[in-house]
């Protein structure tokens, strides 16, 4: 009987960084793109089964097969940059296109892109603790069904005195369509979500989301910052679905309460100012549980952005305990994927 191993490939071009520059002017290094593909392999030649012997029905099986994850690297940069920021001349610190299974070159298919939190100075992105676990459950919440196929993006930053210093969300997504269309395949309706440092706390990042011209954004206890007060405001001009879904106060409150991450701060210190208001919650709901206070259920008067604070537990652990159910939520539910 055949033992099926996964293993990984790596096909990549000669990369240079973002110090190419694009016929468009766009600073970034488009021929620069490694591809990781996971594929099948025997583990011993003695259980190959020869051409003449195979079963036809095992032909079929296999043509039916839903083909593995596929990720794509790729270095690009904005054109105004600080140049340390986006540093990315290895493959393992490039943002990454995983295109999940299921996706099959001349498809369409809803492109989503998450938006990591602020990193340690001096640490590379392939070992920030941000990408890796979301691209790992958005590919296990297609195998497992939950969501359809889709293209999952997932670009990064060096922390170099800021967040996301001057990203540029439309120049990022006409780079991703152009790679995409490499590749026989065609993005749909764009989503974008981010944790902790993604959003509020200066810089762009998630803070221009509505630059990019998405279905829905969701915050995931990002930053409560002057930026994410003005990018809901432009959201709901925008009339995109919001969803906020925090478990502990991050930053943007002064003076800062103590001990910083606290299950017992008010959230309507922060959701109020941005629109939202309490309202009875639903049945369905991000997380086991929701916080017994006031604004742990909260939506705007249009509708169109809401507010769910979650149970995630204490401190730094809560903060990143919130991420997977957040994912999960919005992807599912609010995005209805």
């Amino acid at each position: 009987m055949n033992k099926w191993l996964e293993a990984n490939v790596l096909v990549f071009l000669l990369c240079a960084g973002c110090s190419g520059t694009s016929p468009a002017g766009e600073t970034n290094a488009a021929p620069d793109v490694s591809v990781e593909i996971r594929i099948p392999e025997t583990s011993t030649p003695q259980e190959v089964v020869e051409p003449a012997a195979q079963d036809k029905s095992e032909e079929v099986e296999t043509e039916n097969r839903v083909p593995e994850a596929r990720t794509i690297r790729f270095a690009w940069c904005p054109k105004k940059t600080v140049a340390d920021a986006y540093e990315m001349s290895d493959p393992a610190d490039q943002h990454r296109i995983v295109l999940t299974p299921g996706v099959l070159k001349g498809g369409s298919y809803p492109v989503v892109v998450g938006f990591h939190g602020q990193p340690r100075r001096g640490r590379d992105p392939r070992d920030y603790n941000f990408p890796a676990p979301v691209s790992d459950l958005v590919v296990k919440m297609v195998k497992d069904g939950e969501i359809r196929p889709v293209i999952l993006v997932l670009p990064v930053f060096r922390f170099v005195g800021g967040n996301w210093p001057w990203f540029d969300p439309r120049a990022f997504r006409a780079k991703v369509e152009k790679l995409l269309a490499a590749e026989g395949l065609e993005g749909t309706n764009w989503f974008a979500f981010g944790h902790s440092g993604a959003a509020g706390c200066g810089g762009a990042g998630l803070n221009q989301a509505h630059l990019m011209r998405p279905r829905a954004v969701g915050f995931f206890d990002t930053c409560l910052g002057k930026g994410w007060v003005k990018e809901i405001a432009q959201l709901e001009k925008a009339g995109i679905r919001t969803l906020n879904v925090h478990s502990v106060e991050t930053a943007g409150f002064r003076p800062r309460q103590r001990p910083e991450y606290q299950s017992t701060f008010d959230f309507g210190r922060a959701y109020g100012p941005a629109g939202m208001k309490p309202v009875s919650c639903p049945v369905v709901h991000p997380g086991a549980a929701l916080r017994d206070q006031e604004f742990r259920c909260a939506r705007s008067k249009s509708g169109l952005t809401e507010g769910f604070v979650v149970d995630s537990g204490e401190g730094v652990d809560a903060h990143r305990a919130i991420v997977e159910p957040a994912v999960r939520f919005f992807l599912a539910e609010f995005a209805g994927l």
